[in-house]
């Protein structure tokens, strides 16, 4: 019996050989002049503050069962309560007591790159429908250097991955405003990170609502890394549900990721 062939199987051949093997095979056989500093995997290298671990034992009970897939409505309640202090979203979005909805605007994840990589698979099929009748492969633009989940989660996903360069040219910032039109048609989503992975820039408040017309303006969703918007030294960041309340009001188009 003849099985058909399986359609994701060029898809995951095109996929991307993780940095973090490739640079092994590079620093193969060099042995370190002291004690290396173990970067490769984001790992916490610092202990835990004593008040952590007490809440933990506190809590221990708690522990002997799955956790809800959407998070604890006291866990909710207090991101939605962060983000709107630390981005000074006011109250335009929900009321006046609630700026962020914790039920319906916040997903708690098991580790941010989780979603990172799924969302290309809820922008891209509403795009690839159309774009497909016509033999046209949607697209999904990202920064490069780039973080190695967006691209592979394009691929996955069935999109060409489109890598915009970040340079000292254009203040290592991906200019996606100067790509064609055509392009942009067919575009499906655009990641972008800020403050930016390796390269540390960061994208101003008018970068960000340039960046959130243009989406809105194709269709486009916009899925924004923000998971180092904590790692500053002078002013905080500026961030992309800023720029789209002071848009619009709205989180139209946009989707903001960050890390705990």
């Amino acid at each position: 019996m003849l099985s058909a062939p399986d359609p994701t199987s060029d898809r995951f051949a095109t996929l991307p050989d993780s940095p973090f093997p490739r640079f092994n095979a590079l620093i193969e056989g060099i042995a370190p002049g002291k004690p290396p500093i173990i970067m490769s995997l984001g790992e916490p290298q610092h202990p835990f503050p004593d008040f952590v671990m007490t809440t933990i034992a506190a809590h221990a009970k708690e522990f002997g069962k799955y956790p809800p897939i959407i998070g604890t409505p006291d866990f909710r309640a207090a991101v939605a309560g962060w983000l709107s202090r630390r981005y000074a979203l006011g109250a335009d979005v929900i009321g006046p007591k609630k700026p962020l909805d914790p039920e319906q605007q916040i997903l708690p994840l098991n580790g941010t790159r989780e979603a990172l990589f799924n969302i290309a698979f809820i922008a891209t099929p509403s795009v690839s429908a159309t774009a497909m009748k016509n033999g046209v492969r949607p697209a999904i633009l990202m920064p490069n250097p780039f973080y190695q989940c967006y691209a592979a989660a394009a691929l996955a996903a069935g999109a060409e991955p489109i890598y915009v360069a970040a340079t000292r040219d254009n203040g290592f910032l991906p200019d996606f405003q100067s790509l064609p039109e055509e392009l942009l048609a067919r575009t499906s989503l655009i990641y972008i990170c800020s403050p930016a992975n390796p390269q540390g820039a960061v994208a101003s408040l008018d970068y960000l609502k340039d960046l959130i017309r243009l989406a809105r303006r194709h269709g486009i969703l916009l899925a924004v890394d923000e998971c180092y918007a904590e790692i500053y030294d002078r002013a905080a960041p500026a961030g992309a549900l800023q720029a789209a309340i002071e848009l619009s009001g709205t989180l139209d188009n946009v989707v903001v990721f960050h890390s705990l």
